[in-house]
C-alpha cells in the first residue's frame, strides 16, 4: 500500500503547495501470528502507576506511535477524508507544539491512515492529543484489547480501541505495545469497578430523591457554578461548562436535577455519547415525569446511533 505524506507547515501557511512523497511499505519484521491478548498486571499495580507507565511510554518517542481518529471520533464531518485535509490540520495544531507530529499518512482510498505522534498526553480520565482532541477512558476501553498485526507498512501493530482512536507502532516497537495492551487492559478492568460503585451510589441517590417530600433549594454557591457553566456554554467552551455543572452537584446532587440534561448535552456536543447517555439516563431516573422526558429518551436513541459510527 502506497501512503501520501503531507507537509503540514505548506498546507498551514497556504504560501506553497502541499509537499506530497509516496513511500513504499516496509517489509513485515518481528512476530505475533496472533493477536496479543493483555496479560494481568502484578497484584500490586495501582490505577496511578498505571497511568504514570503509560505517560512514560508515550513522551518524547524516539520512534513516534501512529494515531488514527474513528471518522466521527471529535467532529461531526469525516475528518479522515483528505478532502478535510484544511480542518483537521488546524485542529491538530490548535494548542499543540509545532513539532509534536511531523505529517499525516493518506492511503490509495485518500483516507487517513495514521498521524505519527511523538508524545501523547495521558491524563487521569483522558487521553489527549490536544484541546480540542480528547479520549476518555470510560468512553474508548469498553471493548476487546488486543494487539494486531497489519499486513506491512511502517507501523504494522494495531492497538483499536471501539471506533474513535487506534495506536500504532513500529515493527521494532512490539514490546511497547504490548507494554500499551497491558496498562489500558488494567485501567479497563478498573473503569469497571467505578462504574458498579458509582452505578450502587446512582441507585441510593435516586431513592433518597424520590423519597423526599420537599426537594433541597439550590443554594447560592451552586447558583453561581450554574450561572458559570451557563456562561461557558454560551461561549462554547463545553469542557469548562461541563465542569462547573459537576461544582453544583458536588455541592449538592439532589436540588438540580436539570444539571444531568445539560451536561448530556453538552458532553453529545463534544461527541463523548456514551457519557451522554449516562447523565440523560441518571436525570430521567430523577425526573421521570419531566415535561422533557419524552425528547431526552429520544436524544439516548439518537446517542445511541452515534455510538455505532
Amino acid at each position: 500500500m502506497l501512503l501520501a505524506s503531507v507537509g503540514l507547515a505548506a498546507l498551514i501557511s497556504g504560501c506553497a503547495q502541499l509537499q506530497v512523497q509516496n513511500q513504499a511499505a516496509r517489509g513485515e519484521q518481528g512476530g505475533l501470528d496472533v493477536p496479543y491478548v493483555p496479560k494481568p498486571l502484578p497484584g500490586t499495580t495501582t490505577l496511578e502507576s498505571v497511568r504514570d507507565d503509560l505517560t512514560a511510554l508515550l513522551r518524547g518517542r524516539a520512534r513516534p506511535v501512529g494515531i488514527k481518529f474513528g471518522s466521527h471520533a471529535f467532529t461531526q464531518i469525516d475528518i479522515n477524508r483528505r478532502e478535510n485535509l484544511v480542518q483537521l490540520v488546524r485542529l491538530l495544531r490548535e494548542g499543540v507544539e509545532e513539532d509534536n507530529f511531523t505529517g499525516l499518512r493518506y492511503d490509495n482510498q485518500q483516507q487517513l491512515d495514521y498521524i505519527p505522534y511523538k508524545t501523547v498526553s495521558v491524563l487521569d480520565d483522558r487521553i489527549e492529543l490536544g484541546p480540542r482532541i480528547a479520549f476518555l477512558f470510560s468512553e474508548i476501553l469498553n471493548g476487546p484489547i488486543t494487539v494486531a498485526k497489519l499486513k506491512g507498512g511502517d507501523y504494522p501493530y494495531v492497538i483499536q480501541l471501539q471506533n474513535q482512536v487506534s495506536f500504532r507502532f513500529e515493527s521494532k516497537d512490539l514490546a511497547d505495545a504490548k507494554r500499551m495492551a497491558d496498562d489500558l487492559d488494567f485501567m479497563k478492568r478498573s473503569i469497571a469497578k467505578q462504574d458498579e460503585a458509582r452505578a450502587a451510589q446512582s441507585a441510593a441517590l435516586v431513592a433518597q430523591y424520590r423519597a423526599l417530600k420537599t426537594k433541597p433549594p439550590v443554594s447560592e454557591e451552586q447558583r453561581r457554578f450554574i450561572v458559570q457553566a451557563n456562561t461557558f456554554n454560551q461561549q462554547k467552551n463545553y469542557g469548562q461548562a461541563l465542569e462547573h455543572y459537576q461544582k453544583a452537584l458536588d455541592l449538592q446532587p439532589l436540588s438540580y436535577p436539570a444539571a444531568y440534561f445539560n451536561m448530556a448535552l453538552l458532553s453529545a456536543q463534544l461527541n463523548r455519547f456514551r457519557l451522554a447517555i449516562a447523565y440523560m439516563k441518571q436525570y430521567l431516573l430523577l425526573e421521570p415525569e419531566a415535561k422533557d422526558a419524552r425528547s431526552a429518551q429520544d436524544k439516548i436513541y439518537e446517542w445511541e446511533v452515534m455510538l455505532g459510527k
